[in-house]
C-alpha cells in the first residue's frame, strides 16, 4: 500500500474526527465520519480510484453507481457538457476600461496584462479558449471551477491564470467568517489562501447554482438518479445484444437430477456450449425452454432511452436538439430553439465569467478604474453569412457603424486614405421639433429661396 495512504489511515483510526476543515463552526464543510474524511481524502490526492471503491460515488435506484467519470461515458450528459462548454470558449471575450471622459466611451484595455490572457493565453501551458473550455467544464458538471491568480509582485497586478481541480480544492470560512480556500496538490503540502476585504484575491472562484453563495451544488450529485436510469438503460441494451439478442430463459426438466454433482455438471456444460450468444440450443430428454421476462418492446426500451436524452438536458439547460434528438425540432421553430439557448442558458454562463472576473482577478485599486470584461455574441453568428450582412447593412444605414468598422468585424483593413470613416444615415429622416410643432423643410446651400423661404417672391 502506498505509505502516505498508510500514515492516513493511521492517524484517522488514531484521532477523532475533527469538527472543521479550519477548526472552527462551519456548516459548508463539517466532516462527522471517517467514511467521509477518507474518501475526500483519497479524491484531493488524486486516488480516484480508490475514491470511487470507497463509495465516493452516489448509488442511484436502479443500482449504478454515478460518478464524474461514469456520468461523462453517457452521451447526453458529455453532449450537454461539450456545447456549453465549447460555446463559451470560443466566443471571444475581451476586457475594457470606461474611461474618464464619457463620450470617448469603452476602451480595449490593452495594456493590462489580463487582456493578452484571456484572448490568447492565460498561461505557458493553454490557450484562452482552452483554459476557459476547463473551467466552465469544471462549473457545468461539478459546480465549481477553481484557478491560482499569479500576480505581479509589489503592485499585485493579475498576470497568469493556472486551473486547479475542484477535487484538489475546499473552501469554507474561518472563525472571523472570511472566505477560506485550502489547495492541496499531489504530494504538495496544503496551502491555505484567506480572502481578505480590500486585498488581492488568489483563487478565482467561479460558483453554479447554490444555496449559500460560496459553493456551488454539483450538478453530478444533483441528477446522479437521472443519469443512473440513463446508464442502466443503457447496460440494458448492451447486455441484450451481448447476448445474442436473447432474453433472460430458464430450462424446465421433467426429472430431478439425481445428484449435486450431475447438476453442477450439466450447468457448466450448458453454460459452456449453449448459453454462448449467436449459438442454437439443442434440448433433448424434456428439456424445455421458457423465456422469462418481458420483451424491448413491452419494457419500452426505446422510449425510455427518448425521455433520457429530455430529461438530462433538462439538468443542464441544454435544447434536446443540440444534442442530436431532433424528433421535436421543426424547420419552424429550430431557430427559436437556438436562441433560447443563447439568451437563457448561455448567457447566464458569459454573465458568471465577466462578473467573477471583475471580482476575483482585479485588485481594490483596479475596481475603481473601471475595468470590466465583456463577451462578443457577434461570433456564433460567424458562420452565418447573409444574417451578418443584413445587420452590417442596417448598422451602415442607421448610423450606428462606418464602413471602416464593419470592415474590422470581418478582419478586413480599413480603406485607403481614411474614406470609410464617414458615418451614414437614410436621407428622409428628420429630427423632431422639440415642441411638438410640424416639421420644417431642410435649409441649406443651394435649395431654392422658395422652398425654404414662403416669404420669397415668386
Amino acid at each position: 500500500m502506498f505509505p502516505e495512504i498508510t500514515s492516513r489511515l493511521r492517524s484517522l483510526l488514531a484521532a477523532p474526527p475533527p469538527l472543521s476543515i479550519f477548526g472552527g463552526p462551519s456548516e459548508e464543510k463539517t466532516v462527522t465520519s471517517f467514511e467521509a474524511i477518507t474518501t475526500d481524502w483519497y479524491a484531493r490526492n488524486g486516488y480516484n480510484q480508490i475514491y470511487e471503491a470507497l463509495g465516493g460515488s452516489g448509488a442511484s435506484w436502479s443500482g449504478e453507481r454515478v460518478n464524474l467519470a461514469s456520468a461523462l461515458n453517457h452521451s447526453v450528459v458529455w453532449a450537454c457538457n461539450r456545447i456549453i462548454a465549447e460555446t463559451v470558449g470560443f466566443i471571444p471575450l475581451v476586457m475594457l476600461q470606461v474611461g474618464k471622459n464619457p463620450a470617448k466611451g469603452k476602451q480595449l484595455a490593452t495594456k493590462h496584462p489580463m487582456f493578452q490572457a484571456l484572448q490568447n493565453a492565460p498561461n505557458d501551458d493553454m490557450t484562452a479558449m482552452g483554459f476557459r473550455e476547463t473551467l466552465t467544464s469544471h462549473c457545468v458538471l461539478q459546480g465549481n471551477a477553481y484557478a491560482q491568480i499569479i500576480r505581479r509582485s509589489g503592485t499585485g497586478v493579475a498576470m497568469e491564470l493556472q486551473p486547479l481541480q475542484p477535487s484538489q480544492v475546499r473552501s469554507g470560512r474561518d472563525r472571523a467568517s472570511q472566505l477560506v480556500y485550502v489547495v492541496k496538490t499531489g504530494n504538495e503540502q496544503e496551502k491555505t489562501f484567506t480572502v481578505q476585504k480590500n486585498k488581492p484575491q488568489d483563487i478565482f472562484h467561479m460558483r453554479g447554482l447554490g444555496n449559500n453563495g460560496t459553493v456551488g451544488f454539483s450538478v453530478i450529485s444533483m441528477a446522479h438518479q437521472s443519469i443512473g436510469t440513463a446508464i442502466a438503460a443503457e447496460k440494458n441494451l448492451g447486455n441484450f445484444f451481448g447476448r445474442g439478442g436473447r432474453l433472460p430463459y430458464i430450462l424446465e426438466m421433467a426429472q430431478k437430477f439425481k445428484t449435486k454433482e450431475d447438476f453442477d455438471r450439466f450447468r457448466a456444460d450448458w453454460e459452456m456450449v449453449y448459453a454462448v450468444a449467436h449459438k442454437a440450443p439443442i434440448l433433448e430428454n424434456d428439456i424445455k425452454y421458457k423465456q422469462i421476462g418481458i420483451s424491448l418492446k413491452d419494457s419500452q426500451l426505446l422510449e425510455t432511452r427518448l425521455f433520457s436524452i429530455h430529461e438530462i438536458c433538462r439538468w443542464f439547460g441544454v435544447p434536446p436538439h443540440l444534442v442530436g434528438d431532433l424528433s421535436r425540432a421543426t424547420f419552424s421553430n429550430i431557430e427559436q430553439l437556438a436562441l433560447e439557448f443563447v439568451k437563457l442558458t448561455l448567457s447566464a454562463w458569459l454573465t458568471r465569467w465577466e462578473q467573477e472576473l471583475w471580482r476575483c482577478v482585479l485588485t481594490p485599486e483596479e475596481k475603481t478604474q473601471n475595468y470590466l470584461w465583456r463577451h462578443n455574441l457577434n461570433a456564433l453568428l460567424r458562420g452565418d453569412f447573409p444574417s451578418r450582412m443584413t445587420g452590417y447593412a442596417t448598422m451602415l444605414q442607421n448610423g450606428i457603424a462606418n464602413q471602416d468598422e464593419i470592415r474590422d468585424l470581418e478582419d478586413w483593413n480599413p480603406i485607403d486614405n481614411g474614406i470609410g470613416t464617414g458615418y451614414h444615415i437614410q436621407l428622409n429622416m428628420q429630427t423632431l421639433p422639440p415642441d411638438g410643432g410640424p416639421l420644417q423643410p431642410p435649409k441649406g446651400p443651394g435649395k431654392d429661396p422658395a422652398e425654404t423661404d414662403p416669404s420669397a417672391p415668386d
